[in-house]
């Protein structure tokens, strides 16, 4: 079985635009390639997760933050993906090494 070369995760970040109606919640997903680490190993989970990081901080950015509340949702988009992206980050290792571990049983 192959194994997929991208890892998506959606992030809900609060929309920052300032309307008359109530805040609509916008979801945005990000592959986060992986075809080029060995997520066997130490060294791969780790590069894995930084690009997991990496990926949370892009989406969660905000360059037209400029007040602290403004600031303080950003953190709190990045709290809140990362929750939501690193246990499928970790169940995509596991299933990785464990698809590696029967390819290299047979």
């Amino acid at each position: 079985m192959a194994t997929p070369k991208l890892f998506s995760f959606a992030c809900v970040a609060a929309s920052l635009l300032a309307v008359s109606t109530p805040a609509m919640a916008e979801i945005n997903t990000v592959k986060v390639k992986y075809a080029d680490l060995d997520l066997s190993t130490a060294k791969g989970q780790d590069r894995f997760k930084v690009r997991v990081k990496q990926a949370v901080r892009q989406v969660c950015a905000d360059p037209r933050a400029t007040t602290i509340s403004e600031r303080i949702d950003q953190i709190n988009c990045e709290k809140d993906s990362m929750a939501r992206a690193m246990p499928k980050a970790e169940r995509q290792i596991a299933s990785y090494v464990a698809n590696r571990r029967v390819a290299l049983s047979q």
